[in-house]
């Protein structure tokens, strides 16, 4: 007998609709700030809008199917994700002397932001078939080789910034599926000397490391570095960055008479979307730029609560997926943008220019919503709040 399905819109996440909204409505106007004296602007605006009406009919698919379906389909999405993935490496466009894009219709298409997206899945799927299995060594390695796939696809391109995000992702949620410390400790006993190894041949032997860019390290060296000199010539971006974001002082210059022209972002290399945030320093001043860290606070704690009232063990594994994926996102674009941390690219949630990943965090806000609205009754049946 068929489970019966009770639709209202009682359980519909509004907190986070109305938080998303917001921040892509700061994203928009952002984007107009960042391409203001450029030809392209209104062409420009008319791509995001797409974007946001793409996103926001597929946060309704979404929405409307069961995520243990969505689900069901996570090895074929992840299958189709890897065939991408070795497609850009061998026709994706090339740009700086990297291969991260495929054009589809005319738009560039990033596949690795949403290979984060359904890696997430994927790992939800294998942790529950596994579920009574977290103890064994073998699952963490089955585990393991399922992200080494595309890590080293997405190297080879090379972008390590999005492999450390997919690595923290995996962190998350292997931890929340409950794997045994003894596990852990065994992986650790492994990892850490490797590490360790790599580090201080990089540091003090200038050894090539495989999948790893020399100008990769030297961004890392450079920022590590006491040397003034290096810092100025590896973090250059990051200081105007800095400058931009110290510009705004309390309130921010959006009211201010000063011409756009003389904005200190306008001269950010990819102030569009690593270094969006220098755009709200400058814009929104301290009170802006705090505005915007709650506004975040406040989506990925939602999807934490979310992930902690799961009606069952796969819902709870994406939502902190999802809350991983957010979280380390911003913690490194913000990073790197007031120089906490070193140069690297990765996009702000909602507000960074490109539309796969504005795409793909709607996608992964879809699904939290999805999982907030499927509670079990009182009778252990399954219902739909929609």
């Amino acid at each position: 007998m068929k489970e019966k399905i009770k639709i209202s819109f009682k359980h519909i996440d509004f907190i986070i609709i109305i938080t998303m909204a917001i921040l892509i409505g700061i994203g928009v106007y952002c984007e107009q700030q960042a391409f203001k004296l450029s030809e392209e602007q209104n062409a420009i605006f008319i791509k995001e809008l797409v974007g946001i009406l793409l996103g926001s009919a597929l946060i309704i698919v979404i929405v409307i199917i069961d995520y243990h379906i969505i689900c069901s389909l996570s090895f074929v999405l992840y299958l189709a994700m890897v065939s991408i993935l070795a497609y850009t490496l061998i026709f994706g466009s090339d740009l700086n002397n990297v291969k991260r894009w495929v054009v589809i219709f005319g738009i560039p298409f990033q596949p690795s932001e949403l290979t984060k997206v359904v890696l997430i899945l994927f790992l939800a799927f294998l942790c529950n078939h596994f579920k009574n299995k977290m103890g064994k060594l073998y699952v963490l390695f089955l585990l393991t080789a399922v992200v080494a796939l595309p890590i080293v696809l997405i190297l080879l391109e090379p972008h390590l910034s999005s492999c450390l995000a997919i690595l923290f992702i995996f962190c998350i949620i292997v931890y929340s599926s409950g794997i045994t410390y003894k596990v852990i400790g065994i992986a650790f006993a492994f990892i850490l000397p490797v590490v360790a190894v790599i580090f201080i041949g990089v540091a003090m032997f200038d050894i090539n490391i495989p999948f790893i860019e020399k100008y990769q390290v030297n961004r890392v060296l450079s920022f590590m570095s006491s040397d003034e000199s290096d810092s100025l010539t590896g973090d250059y971006q990051q200081i105007q960055s800095v400058g931009a974001i110290g510009s705004g002082g309390l309130h921010g210059k959006l009211l201010s008479t000063e011409v756009d022209a003389n904005r200190e972002y306008s001269s950010i290399y990819a102030k569009e979307s690593d270094f969006v945030f220098a755009i709200i320093g400058e814009e929104f001043g301290f009170l802006g730029s705090f505005f915007l860290m709650m506004l975040y606070a406040i989506l990925i704690i939602r999807c934490l609560i979310i992930s902690s009232q799961a009606s069952d063990y796969i819902g709870k594994l994406i939502s902190m997926g999802v809350s991983a994926y957010l979280m380390f996102q911003i913690f490194v674009n913000v990073g790197v943008a007031t120089q906490l941390l070193p140069n690297t690219g990765l996009p702000l949630p909602f507000l960074s220019y490109g539309l796969t990943s504005l795409i793909s965090s709607m996608i992964a806000v879809g699904l939290v919503l999805n999982i907030g609205m499927r509670q079990k009754s009182k009778s252990g049946k399954l219902n739909f709040q929609l």
